[in-house]
């Protein structure tokens, strides 16, 4: 391969560059020698390359199964049933475990494929969920659905609208311990407040601060606290909505800015956004018993509690923004 085929896709101003290969299109690009961590530095600078949060390397395992055409895999539910593999690079090339809006962002690049090799009229009824999507990331599987309206191209080729996919995450578990000297800094800034860590499959600090931040405040507090973790942390500053307008804002919302690692300062977080909101539960800043709404800088995610098994749900509407052929010849081992 001369050229990497990458869709950019972004979930509430959160973006990633997604490359969605065949197997043998990845055990080719695995036997050259490629440099994934410099190829994503590259990529996701936004000066000289294409500019992104992150890049979604995804390996298309359904192709592997038999009778597994688009058109022959469908759910329960009538939706395309699809696999992949994912591995996530952080813009600075640092390896991440997970991210839900980038979760989300594959899904709709998945979708994308699959509606490109179909053609539809009036006369087809599609339902509006269009794919349910198992990803095997290097923390476990991750289960993601899109839905959408169909609306037919010129061309009789459908495009999706309106599309919205849901995230269903791990329960948010422990994670790192806050030692004192951060406890500190956090008192010093903020006060006696309330603060935890938390891990849905990458780790985060959340901080309970009171009052809106703005984004200076946030990358220079985001960038001090997350020194304290060798491995790293996203750290999410939240606030109740109701502390800002007491009269308009609702019961269920916080607003939130995030330093994420490995990328700095960005307009949301998934995974984040879920630990918040559960924390927020906990720490009694949101209504229990309903959907918690995040407004972030790149606009709000709600989180839901699954009525099956108790999991945590993402939902973000997701877009499609642009597509690029990047040349791959000096990206090597040896470059």
């Amino acid at each position: 391969m001369d050229t990497l085929h990458v869709a950019k896709h972004q979930a509430l101003g959160n973006d990633f560059l997604i490359a969605l290969l065949q197997p043998d299109q990845q055990d080719a690009l695995a036997a050259s020698g490629l440099a994934w961590p410099i190829l994503a530095s590259q990529l996701c600078d936004r000066g000289s390359g294409i500019g992104a949060d992150g890049l979604i390397l995804a390996t298309d395992l359904s192709a592997a199964r038999p009778n597994s055409a688009p058109q022959a895999v469908k759910s329960d539910s009538g939706a395309q049933a699809r696999q992949v593999r994912m591995k996530l690079l952080n813009s600075d090339g640092s390896s991440a475990e997970v991210s839900g809006n980038g979760l989300a962002c594959l899904a709709h690049e998945v979708a994308r494929g699959l509606l490109s090799a179909m053609q539809l009229d009036e006369s087809v009824e599609v339902p509006g969920r269009i794919l349910e999507l198992t990803v095997d990331t290097v923390d476990g599987t991750r289960q993601v659905t899109l839905d959408a309206e169909l609306a037919t191209a010129s061309s009789g080729s459908p495009t999706l609208v309106r599309p919205f996919a849901e995230v269903h995450m791990p329960n948010v578990g422990p994670g790192p311990v806050i030692r004192a000297e951060l406890d500190e800094q956090i008192r010093a800034s903020f006060g006696s407040t309330q603060r935890d860590t938390g891990n849905v499959g990458n780790p985060h600090l959340v901080i309970n601060t009171g009052r809106r931040m703005n984004p200076r405040e946030t990358a220079r507090l985001g960038a001090g606290f997350e020194s304290h973790f060798p491995e790293g942390i996203n750290v999410e500053f939240i606030w109740c909505a109701e502390d800002e307008d007491p009269v308009s804002a609702r019961p269920s919302s916080i607003g939130m800015s995030v330093w994420e690692r490995g990328a700095g300062l960005t307009q949301a977080c998934g995974t984040g956004a879920v630990t918040a909101a559960v924390l927020a539960r906990c720490w009694n800043l949101v209504e229990p018993s309903s959907p918690t709404v995040v407004e972030m800088p790149g606009g709000e995610a709600t989180i839901s509690i699954d009525g099956d098994d108790d999991h945590p749900v993402l939902s973000v509407p997701v877009e499609h923004l642009s597509d690029h052929e990047w040349p791959l010849g000096a990206t090597s081992l040896g470059a």
